[in-house]
């Protein structure tokens, strides 16, 4: 994954010093897990119901054999 960010910031000539950079899929891993792993069970799944589309998410129940039920989302509550 390419990404650009501003890594600094030039105050005499007033513009943002940017960066390319290229992360690969163990540092992306790494980066949404602590993301994730930073908040409490409750703020992780209002964030996915909020951010991810209904058809990328399912949940897992770890006893069941085979293929998992389809999940149906609840509306956020704010």
């Amino acid at each position: 994954m390419k990404i650009r960010k501003a890594i600094g910031y030039d105050v005499q000539k007033q513009y943002e010093i940017e960066a390319d950079f290229t992360l690969d899929r163990t540092q992306i891993s790494e980066i949404v897990n602590g993301f994730f792993d930073k908040m409490e069970y409750k703020d992780r799944k209002k964030w996915i119901l909020a951010n991810v589309p209904e058809p990328n998410m399912v949940l897992v129940d770890n006893e069941a054999d085979g293929e998992q039920p389809p999940f149906v989302y609840e509306k956020v509550q704010e």
